[in-house]
């Protein structure tokens, strides 16, 4: 009976330390939001904006040298867990993406074990960085007016993927249902399956071979890169379950590439950062 209460007291003790010790550390994802020049669409803007109320951001001026700055601040991929390159604009990326400085820094930073969402027309970017090379994914218009629901169905692959976590994956997920005012692009009659695996398809119709397949997931080196394009980014909706799963799904996707980043920072307070990959290695 002493042995059992003095277990008992221990576990106790320990339940109360680990209870204590945890909210002392601040484990955030770091989000580094890519733009080709200071002037975001009104789409982008949203996007950007939402994402800065719910992670550590800091937008990201790339020019076509491949140098990162935060305002008049030199910053380096490798200071954030996750990239999103979020791009609707014009029907072409901005130059300074396209530049092959930027392109092998960003595919280094992946390599390296980064992670990087590309949203809209930035989909593109994958076939830019020559990580696809089925074929050169589909660009098309901006969403019509009063459209129909649009969103993407998990494959068998996606359904027990966290990107899905607190989604009923036996339905659809409709992630849009208002006009989107910008360009995106897809894997629409690609010629072959994306090289990544496919986490979910476009609603109506959407199955493999020539069907729009948006939602795709790719191991990089030690990374990842996760698309999500055709028409899943109106971001200026914010009152529709649609618009509200949009979130709920980027929120996801930024914490999955996050958690699992090389470059996820731990910070214990008063001391100094490490990273996730130094404590999963310890803790082996």
């Amino acid at each position: 009976m002493k042995h059992q209460l003095t277990a008992y007291c221990l576990g106790l003790i320990l339940l109360f330390s680990a209870g204590t010790i945890i909210p002392a550390y601040s484990v955030d994802v770091t989000v580094g939001l890519l733009a080709g020049s200071n002037n975001l669409g009104e789409v982008e803007e949203a996007a950007y904006e939402w994402a800065e109320d719910n992670f550590q951001t800091k937008t990201l001026l790339v020019d076509k040298s491949g140098n990162f700055k935060s305002g008049a601040t030199a910053m380096q991929p490798e200071q954030f867990a996750a990239l999103w390159m979020f791009y609707t604009e014009t029907n072409t990326l901005p130059d300074a993406f396209l530049a092959d400085a930027t392109k092998k820094t960003i595919l280094d930073y992946v390599e390296s074990g980064g992670g990087v969402f590309l949203s809209a027309l930035a989909l593109r970017y994958v076939f830019e960085l020559g990580v696809e090379d089925g074929g050169d994914p589909r660009i098309f218009q901006p969403l019509g007016k009063d459209p129909p629901e649009i969103g993407v169905v998990p494959t068998a692959d996606g359904k027990n993927h966290p990107v899905f976590e607190g989604f009923d994956t036996s339905k659809p997920v409709y992630l849009t249902s208002m006009q989107q005012d910008g360009f995106t692009a897809d894997f629409f009659n690609f010629g072959a399956d994306p090289e990544g695996t496919i986490l979910g398809t476009k609603t109506r119709g959407g199955g493999a071979g020539g069907g729009e397949r948006p939602f795709v997931e790719y191991d990089v080196g030690n990374g990842v890169i996760i698309t999500l394009g055709h028409h899943n980014g109106v971001y200026t909706d914010a009152k529709s379950e649609e618009g509200q799963n949009l979130r709920k799904l980027t929120a996801n996707v930024l914490n999955y590439l996050g958690e699992n980043s090389a470059f996820f920072a731990v910070e214990p307070s008063g001391k100094l950062t490490t990273t996730w990959g130094d404590l999963k290695a310890l803790s082996k």
